[in-house]
């Protein structure tokens, strides 16, 4: 058995590659941190909230105006969006009067209701993993719709920002300015 495999008392596998709530803190914390970033990068300022926190896990800010609200999932394709985190999400992003969107790895059943409440829908397609926890699924062949957090995860997240900002929340013009040699 693999090193990187860790068993319980009973030397049965584990589900996930330590204590699931280290886990998922660990993994709800990386892809909002990914993102803020991502758009402190494009220059924008950016309050990333600790996933514990009630509320949004994400404002984007262009000077002092807050334009941009986000729930950020970063879950795998085991994951199931439930009608009660469903309308959480939307009544936390419902709150703000500017831009909404939800972030997610993964295909999500269970969606309807966001896109009618002016919810933008942002799909990344994988899930992000630090180098330990993608090598955890990777001994157990499960890295289907996972990626490790590497550079080509990034730069790749950076292109559906700018795709998300040049096409709905500016326009061409925008994504000219941000892109232009000062």
């Amino acid at each position: 058995m693999s090193e990187n495999i860790r068993c319980d008392a009973q030397g049965e596998r584990r589900r996930f590659p330590c204590e699931q709530l280290e886990y998922t803190k660990t993994v709800g914390n990386l892809l909002p941190k990914i993102l803020g970033e991502t758009f402190a990068e494009l220059g924008f300022g950016v309050k990333v909230n600790h996933q514990q926190a009630n509320g949004v896990d994400m404002e984007v800010f262009l000077g002092h105006n807050r334009i941009l609200v986000a729930e950020v999932l970063n879950w795998s394709i085991a994951s199931r969006l439930t009608y009660k985190r469903k309308n959480s999400i939307i009544g936390n992003l419902n709150e703000f009067d500017c831009n909404k969107m939800l972030i997610h790895t993964v295909s999500l059943s269970n969606l309807e209701g966001l896109k009618e409440s002016g919810i933008y829908l942002l799909e990344i397609g994988y899930q992000i993993l630090p180098k330990t926890y993608y090598n955890f699924f990777l001994t157990k062949n499960q890295v289907g719709k996972r990626s490790l957090d590497s550079d080509s995860a990034r730069r790749n997240i950076k292109a559906k920002i700018l795709h998300y900002v040049n096409n709905y929340l500016f326009g061409h013009k925008f994504l000219n300015f941000l892109l232009s040699p000062p």
